[in-house]
This record gives structure tokens, sequence and C-alpha cells, in this order.
């Protein structure tokens, strides 16, 4: 198997499976720690686990969106 550059339609793929990848975990982490805290009282390590990714996300993206720009 061969390794080639992606084209463009493949990039947008892989960045159209990578945007809804991230939104079913943020939802999903965002509806288990919801419920938990509601039910239990606690938000559990879920909630942590959301905030951590979400950070990583968005300062990736001002990082990236500074080297463009620059």
């Amino acid at each position: 198997m061969k390794l080639t550059k992606s084209d463009e339609m493949e990039k947008y793929h892989s960045d159209q499976a990578a945007k809804y990848g991230f939104i079913f975990y943020t939802i999903a982490l965002l509806v288990w720690s919801l419920y938990d805290f509601f039910v239990k009282g606690d938000s559990g390590w879920q909630m942590v686990v959301l905030l951590i990714g979400c950070a990583v996300y968005f300062w990736t993206r001002v990082v990236y969106n500074r080297k463009v720009n620059k």
C-alpha cells in the first residue's frame, strides 16, 4: 500500500469526520456529566475530560490561525 498525498476532497472528508467526531464526543460527555450531576450531585471525570478536550481544541485553533496569518 502506497501513501500518497491527499487531495482537496480527501482533506475535506477528513475535516468533516473530525468535526462530527468532536461534536459527538463533546455532546456525549456533556450529557453524561450533566446526568451524573443531577442524579449523583457530582459531575465526575467526564466534565474534566470535556473541558480539557475543548481547551486543547480551541488553543490549537488559535495557534494554527496565528501561524497562517503571520
